[in-house]
C-alpha cells in the first residue's frame, strides 16, 4: 500500500505544533531573570529536555542472532525505507510561581508514543504501530529557591503508568514448526508502571542522569497482558539514562532585508546545540520460556542530536540500538539498529 508513505508523512506534519522556546538554561538576560515565573520556566525546560526523542530516520537493521525463521513478505524481508517515532508528554497541569509550593513542584502529563517502520517489501506496507499511552507525574525534590540560580542543579522523580500494545488481534505466535512471534499481526498487549530518579547538573553544560525501575502490571479487561508473555517477555526492567546537552554555541549572521518597503541588513544571533543521550534497560524476572541459554536481557539506545538553530524544530539525529527489537511483538528478534535522519523537537518560538 503506497498510501502508507503518505500516511507517515501526514502523521508527522499533524503533530508539528509549537511549544515554549528553550531560553532559560544558559545565560538568561536581565529581563528574563526579572520574570516572576523564571524559576518555574527553568524547571519545566529541564523536564522538556528529558522528554522522549522524536525522529524520522532511514534505518539499517541487522540480526545479531540468526533468525529461526527468515523475515516474511510484509515483515521487512527486503529491508526498511523509514522509521518514525512520535513521542510527547502533553502537559495537563504544571505549577506556576503563584501556586502553592507542592503544586510548583508538580507536572502532570498525558503521555503518547508511537513508532512504526515502512518496509521495502511489495507495496511498502507499514509495521503495526508501537503504541504507548498513559499518564505521568514529575515531582521536584530539590529546593524551589535554588531554581532561581541559573547554574544550580535539580533533583526530581518521574512516575508513569502506560498501556503498551500494537493494536493487532491475530495469534501471538506464527504458525510454523519453530516457535516465533507473529510480527505482522500478532496480538501484543501489556501495561507497566515506571519510576525514575533524575539528577540534573547545569554548571557548564546540562547533564541529566536517571536511574529507575519498570514493572509490568495486568490491569484486566481490554488492558490485560497477553498470556503468552508470561516467563517470556520479562516481568520488569532496571533503567539507566544519561543525557548530555552542550551549551548552545552562538554565531552572528547578517541578512539582507529584501522587503518591498525597506532596505538594509539585519543582524541575527543563531544558537546551535549538540546532545548525546544513552538509554539502557536490563530485563529482570523469569525468562524460562525465552529460547536459548542467553536470555538477551540488555538493551541499549544511543542518540546523537544536532540542532542548527534551537529556535527551529528540526535537526539531525543518529541513532543506534543493540538488543531485543523494541518494536512490540518483535522482541524475540535480537538486532542491531542504526539510523540517520531528522530530529524533531517542539521548541519553536
Amino acid at each position: 500500500m503506497r498510501i502508507s508513505t503518505v500516511f507517515l508523512f501526514k502523521f508527522f506534519v499533524l503533530f508539528s505544533i509549537k511549544s515554549s522556546g528553550q531560553s532559560f538554561i544558559w545565560s538568561p538576560d536581565s529581563i528574563t531573570l526579572a520574570d516572576p515565573n523564571f524559576a518555574m520556566s527553568r524547571y519545566h525546560e529541564v523536564l522538556r529536555f528529558h522528554d522522549p526523542v522524536m525522529y524520522l530516520v532511514f534505518p539499517v537493521i541487522k540480526p545479531v542472532v540468526d533468525r529461526k525463521i527468515p523475515l516474511q513478505p510484509g515483515e521487512g524481508k527486503e529491508g526498511f525505507w523509514v522509521e518514525g517515532h512520535f513521542g510527547h508528554r502533553f502537559v495537563i497541569y504544571q505549577g506556576k510561581y503563584y501556586s502553592l509550593p507542592v503544586f510548583q513542584r508538580t507536572r502532570f502529563t498525558l503521555d503518547a508514543s508511537m513508532i512504526s517502520r515502512l518496509t521495502r517489501d511489495y507495496s511498502s506496507p507499514m509495521l503495526p504501530f508501537n503504541t504507548k499511552l498513559g499518564f505521568g507525574l514529575d515531582f521536584l525534590l530539590s529546593s524551589l529557591d535554588k531554581l532561581k540560580n541559573e547554574s544550580s542543579g535539580m533533583v526530581w522523580t518521574t512516575v508513569q503508568l502506560h498501556h503498551y500494545s500494537n493494536g493487532q488481534a491475530d495469534s501471538f505466535f506464527l504458525e510454523a514448526p519453530v516457535r516465533r512471534n507473529n510480527y505482522k499481526s500478532g496480538d501484543f498487549s501489556t501495561n507497566y508502571w515506571k519510576a525514575l530518579l533524575n539528577i540534573a547538573n547545569n554548571k557548564k553544560n546540562l547533564l541529566i542522569t536517571s536511574i529507575g525501575f519498570q514493572k509490568e502490571v495486568d490491569l484486566g479487561g481490554p488492558l490485560a497482558i497477553s498470556q503468552e508473555m508470561k516467563n517470556y517477555y520479562g516481568d520488569g526492567r532496571l533503567l539507566f539514562q544519561l543525557h548530555w546537552i552542550k551549551k548552545p554555541s552562538l554565531s552572528t549572521k547578517n541578512y539582507t532585508i529584501r522587503g518591498k518597503t525597506s532596505e538594509g541588513t539585519v543582524e541575527k544571533i543563531i544558537r546551535r546545540q549538540f546532545g548525546i543521550r544513552g538509554e539502557l534497560e536490563y530485563i529482570i524476572g523469569d525468562l524460562s520460556e525465552f529460547t536459548g541459554d542467553h536470555k538477551r536481557r540488555l538493551g541499549w539506545h544511543t542518540y546523537i542530536t544536532y540542532m542548527p538553530s534551537v529556535t527551529n524544530e528540526v535537526g539531525i539525529i543518529a541513532h543506534t540500538y543493540l538488543g531485543r527489537d523494541y518494536m512490540n511483538i518483535r522482541f524475540d528478534d535480537i538486532v542491531f539498529v542504526g539510523g540517520l535522519g531528522f530530529y524533531v523537537k517542539f521548541n519553536g518560538k
